[in-house]
């Protein structure tokens, strides 16, 4: 990718389909969320907050969800202001569900 270093060259291997390395050992969302993380395009691979509201994460804003001791889980919406400055509101809501706002209410939902 760094165009001062043209003289190497890489042997060009078949990409292979993630969901076919992974078989059924993974759910189809996270397969899906590797294969956006891992992207060699720093232009194409998916940004940290694209990763936290990818479907895979879904589970995790469902208010019933429990710790496999039966806990509850512990705050994962308690964002800082400055941390979701300038994040979209349309992000927002995919990113915080609707039981955890009152955990953040600086950010304005």
């Amino acid at each position: 990718m760094n165009p001062n270093y043209t003289e190497y060259k890489f042997p060009q291997i078949k990409a292979h389909p993630w969901h076919k390395i992974f078989h059924k050992l993974m759910p189809p969302e996270a397969v899906d969320l590797v294969s956006r993380l891992l992207q060699y395009s720093p232009n194409l691979r998916c940004s940290a907050l694209d990763a936290l509201i990818h479907p895979f994460f879904e589970e995790l804003r469902d208010p019933n969800t429990r710790l496999p001791n039966g806990r509850f889980l512990p705050p994962l919406f308690n964002f800082k202001p400055h941390e979701l400055k300038g994040v979209p509101a349309e992000t927002l809501v995919k990113l915080i569900p609707e039981h955890a706002r009152k955990q953040c209410p600086s950010v304005g939902l």
